[in-house]
């Protein structure tokens, strides 16, 4: 929208983030108003044709994009469908215009997991809102979580009480749940609400048919396919039973009813084959089973994992085929995705242990415990089996079970491993120290105990364990090593120096040593030591990765960037597969500025160590930086899985997807931190930052409340104090906060939030008082005379405005938003200078809606206004909003598209909020009804 980015209310001291380039030429733009007239009159052939014509002129034309997206869905292609719109989403299209054409497309392949990921329904409009949440309880059931699908669903029929789909969907997640009173009652709902929906009916015969009232079953089965012949879920199901009641005729002609639609459905080959053996036929039995079969094993193994019957129809064909091992593949999936299908458990075989598949062993293991759970043996063999599929939590429970039961060995050193991969440190660090006395000389126990020390602070203890092992061992140059390594920590560089060194004379070879004391050279300012020692063992080795990645330390310690780069280049090159060399990379590209080289690496160290939050962490800051915030993301989601119940992990985890734009990951982040620690500053922190990112100042209120009752009245607990007070309007309480913070540690971000108070009270001559004040002894703080001209924006004093963007633009301000905020502020004041700012704003935000909003605008304020619809449109696809679908329809009205601009006119009133132009979008849209 052409309302300028006021950084005062939003307190935001940050850049705008860069998107893709915008819309081109003429061309393009008259091929696409081609296409969206043949997509209109359903020639969708032809629009195809006219799209690819326009994305030839201009591959950025969004429109294009989305509309070409729009026809491939149309026409049933969904792999061309899925592109164009994954496109359109990297040009930066608001996801409400695609969010329910990416989940059909999803549900259509069974890629249920994707949807999860992908399509969030916060912050959607309600209707598609609506259909989002359908789709993703849908999701969720194929996916085998029934709990998370019913929330989903309900979420939905709280959000529209006279929609039939979400009750509709309910009921087949009930009958999979044995709920039958309650899937009963979800199709009735569904068929009151929906007297003319197929699916309703539909979903009321199958409760009727799980409850064995048949004739009921037949009646509502038949009253679906007459309002929806093509309906061929219920046709099949009629087809079933009627070949339960024995009536093999009326199966037989309800499946010759389907004008050949069933050629390629598995399920009616399976029951070709049922009516086929029962008259006796048994070569077409075998012929169907087999292309039963055929069919099943044809589909995608997505797909067909969230399909019960399917499954079992590949099951049952290949079991009566003889074809056991695919038998066995379908009932394992069911066994996972549907285990009250009892019919599946019963086909399923039991599994080896040492065969390299810990989930087979499990299943196994389970299977034991399940008539012998007081087996101390079978316990500790489970949590092995778990811990190699890391599951470290059902790892742990396995692993205490078995020393609770007498367990001997090394269970204990076990369970703290797995502790420590479930993120436990305090149990863990327990647990390792028992198996560390029991043997000092375990030097994997001492190495994991030590390290585990360090990394919580505890030097001293990990410097205790690393001499007790020394002690143990005081001639094995790995325990020297540990010990150097562990002194170095501690401060005491000589003692770590003599460790490395006598390690050395022992072992000459031992490079792990060689390259310790090349650190403690290069701490030291001997540079030209370390390199030495390290070109000594390239002289010795010209392929030693090692000392190329322990070179690159050295130079970047050194300030040399750029001979750092080119030797850890050598050393990913040498050994691609060696995390911290990649980690390094990353590090130093992101250094240079190179964010996309950066990001490459990330993904690249990624890539081969995708279980590793440290480097997925390091992903997720890549691709934040290189500008991609939907990859940082999904690399964020399974990071917060994978880090289970560590909280210094979950609060690192938490300020990255806040970073990214996600406040509810951020917050769930942090629940998970404090379950573990319910009083750690860092995760009450998060959680209030998170809580007020997601507009929830109750939940942020309780959160500040706690960190200031365990960790005092820092600066930090007093201005999230501050904020979380503004979100409640409790300006009082806001500025009391601001001001103490502000008095023991001045600076702009504080004088912000004070003129932030001030402005929510309703005194901007207050603000406006702060804002002068600290530029009169700061007269460089952009932030704040970014702040006092968004200040004079906001009470219309459009040349004193003008006059401080100006200002900021003398002093070098190359930011999008000020060139933005200029152009609003020209277009106000009529002057025509405004287009030549939008357009620089454009230049170097592209892409941003609100900018591109500008210029269409102040094009359409000089005239200009074919030249004005097609930023418009772009602005519209990426930002929704009532204020651009004002202007959009506006320009549209201008250039006699009268049935578009009601279109958007309408839409724009519709969503009842008042925007400026508000009145005037209402006199043109009756103008034009009339």
């Amino acid at each position: 929208m052409n309302k300028p980015l006021l950084h005062l209310l939003a307190l935001c001291l940050t850049g705008l983030l860069a998107l893709p380039a915008a819309a081109g030429s003429a061309a393009a733009n008259r091929y696409y108003e081609d296409g969206l007239a043949r997509f209109e009159r359903k020639d969708i052939a032809g629009a195809i044709i006219q799209l690819k014509n326009a994305l030839q002129q201009d591959r950025n034309l969004l429109a294009a994009q989305l509309l070409l997206g729009r026809a491939y869905l149309a026409d049933g292609d969904l792999g061309p469908a899925e592109v164009a719109f994954g496109e359109a989403l990297r040009l930066g299209v608001h996801r409400a215009e695609v969010a329910t054409e990416l989940a059909t497309i999803y549900l259509m392949q069974g890629r249920a997991q994707k949807l999860i990921n992908d399509i969030p329904a916060d912050g959607l409009p309600l209707q598609t809102r609506l259909q989002v949440l359908v789709m993703r309880g849908k999701a969720h059931a194929a996916l085998g979580d029934p709990a998370r699908a019913l929330r989903s669903l309900e979420e939905a029929a709280d959000l529209e009480p006279a929609a039939a789909a979400p009750h509709n969907a309910r009921v087949t997640v009930l009958l999979g749940e044995g709920r039958i009173d309650e899937a009963r009652d979800a199709a009735a709902r569904a068929v009151e609400l929906g007297p003319g929906l197929a699916e309703a009916y539909s979903a009321r015969a199958s409760v009727a048919h799980a409850e064995g009232a048949l004739e009921t079953a037949l009646t509502d089965y038949r009253r679906a396919l007459e309002l929806d012949p093509a309906f061929d879920d219920a046709r099949v199901a009629l087809a079933g039973l009627y070949l339960d009641l024995q009536r093999d005729g009326d199966a037989r002609a309800v499946l010759d009813g389907a004008d050949g639609r069933l050629a390629g459905d598995p399920r009616a080959a399976y029951l070709r084959a049922l009516l086929a053996g029962r008259a006796g036929d048994t070569e077409r039995a075998a012929a169907q089973l087999t292309e039963a079969a055929r069919l099943v094993d044809a589909l995608p193994a997505e797909w067909l994992g969230g399909r019960e019957q399917l499954l079992m129809v590949g099951a049952l064909a290949h079991h009566a085929g003889r074809q056991y091992e695919k038998a066995r593949s379908y009932l394992e999936v069911l066994g996972r995705r549907f285990p009250r299908n009892l019919g599946a458990r019963k086909l399923l075989a039991a599994v080896w242990l040492d065969s390299g598949e810990p989930g087979r062993a499990e299943a196994l293991i389970d299977d034991v415990l399940r008539s012998q759970p007081g087996d101390a043996q079978a316990w500790q063999l489970r949590g092995q089996a778990n811990l190699a599929l890391r599951r470290y939590a059902r790892a742990t429970e396995a692993f205490e079970r078995a020393a609770a039961l007498g367990a001997e060995g090394r269970v204990e050193g076990a369970l703290g491993f797995s502790l420590l991969g479930e993120g436990r440190h305090g149990a863990a660090r327990d647990s390792l120290a028992a198996a560390f006395a029991r043997n000092p000389g375990d030097l994997g126990v001492a190495i994991a105990l030590a390290t585990l020390h360090a990394r919580e602070g505890e030097q001293a203890a990990a410097l205790a364990v690393a001499e007790r092992a020394l002690q143990a061992q005081p001639d094995n140059p790995a325990v020297l090593n540990l010990a150097g390594l562990m002194r170095a920590a501690a401060q005491r560089p000589g003692e770590a120096r003599a460790a490395y060194e006598k390690a050395l004379r022992i072992a000459p070879e031992f490079t792990p040593a060689a390259l310790n004391l090349s650190r403690v050279e290069a701490a030291e300012g001997r540079f030209d030591a370390a390199r030495a020692r390290l070109q000594g063992m390239l002289a010795r080795d010209r392929r030693d990765a090692a000392a190329m990645y322990h070179l690159a330390l050295v130079e970047r310690q050194a300030g040399n960037l750029q001979g750092a780069l080119e030797w850890v280049d050598r050393a990913v090159l040498e050994r691609p597969a060696e995390q911290q060399y990649g980690v390094l990379q990353v590090e130093l590209r992101a250094a240079a500025g190179n964010a996309q080289g950066a990001r490459e690496a990330a993904r690249e160290i990624a890539l081969r160590h995708p279980r590793r939050l440290d480097v997925l962490a390091l992903q997720a800051q890549a691709e934040i930086n290189a500008g991609d915030t939907r990859a940082a993301l999904q690399v964020l989601r399974e990071m917060t899985a994978l880090a289970e119940f560590d909280a210094g992990a979950l609060v690192r985890i938490g300020y990255l997807q806040l970073t990214a734009g996600d406040p509810a990951a951020a917050a769930y982040s942090a629940h998970k931190a404090l379950q573990e620690r319910p009083q750690d500053g860092g995760a009450l922190a998060l959680a209030t930052r998170a809580a007020l990112a997601g507009g929830d100042a109750a939940a942020a209120s309780t959160h500040v409340a706690a960190l200031r009752r365990h960790h005092g009245d820092s600066v930090e607990a007093l201005v999230l104090a501050g904020d979380v007070a503004l979100a409640r309007a409790d300006h009082g309480a806001a500025e009391s906060a601001f001001r103490e913070a502000f008095r023991r540690q001045p600076g702009a971000a504080l004088v912000l939030r004070r003129a932030g108070v001030a402005v929510a009270r309703q005194n901007p001559a207050a603000a406006r008082t702060l804002l002068e004040d600290w530029l009169r002894a700061n007269p460089t703080e952009q932030p704040v005379r970014r702040a006092l001209a968004d200040l004079h924006v906001l009470v219309r004093n459009w040349s004193g405005a003008r006059e401080h963007y100006e200002q900021l633009l003398r002093e070098g301000s190359e930011e999008a938003g000020v060139y933005n905020n200029l152009a609003h502020v020209l277009t106000e004041l009529g002057d025509s200078a405004a287009i030549a700012h939008a357009e620089r704003a454009v230049e170097r935000a592209p892409g941003n809606p609100n900018m591109l909003d500008t210029l269409g605008w102040a094009l359409a304020r000089q005239g200009r206004h074919e030249e004005a619809l097609r930023h418009l449109r772009e602005a519209r696809l990426r930002l929704p909003s009532a204020e651009v679908k004002w202007h959009l329809g506006y320009v549209l009205a201008q250039l006699g598209r009268e049935r578009e601009a009601r279109r958007e006119l309408e839409a724009a009133l519709a969503e009842g909020a008042a925007f400026e132009g508000g009145e005037a979008a209402r006199s043109l849209l009756q103008r034009l009804s009339q």
